[in-house]
């Protein structure tokens, strides 16, 4: 677990709340896209490690490889309560940036 956060929990948030969007950067709190504005979650910053251990908590071994090797990936990802989102993770320099798209806002 990255700190107080859970992909499973932040996903769930993400449906429960009808947002559009998840967004993970470094050095700053998880971010959503609600109503065409972005609202900050309260609580702790995340650092580029953990956005890494949350990533690879819901990414396959092809897609970490492919992150490894092309610096990027995208894939749609389905939760257990049947919640469909498009992930995208970039590296950028030494960070890993994730966008998390609610496929069903």
């Amino acid at each position: 677990m990255s700190g107080m956060y859970t992909m499973k929990d932040l996903l769930n948030l993400v449906a429960q709340q009808g947002a559009v969007e998840l967004r993970l950067e470094p050095g700053r709190p998880p971010m959503m896209l609600l109503h065409g504005k972005v609202r900050v979650l309260d609580g702790a910053v995340v650092t580029s490690d953990q956005i890494s251990e949350l990533f690879r908590g819901i990414a396959t071994d092809q897609q970490c490889r492919e992150l490894d090797l092309c610096g990027s990936t995208h894939f749609r990802y389905a939760t257990e309560q049947g919640a469909h989102f498009g992930v995208r993770a970039d590296i950028r320099g030494s960070s890993l940036f994730l966008s998390i798209k609610n496929l069903e806002p």
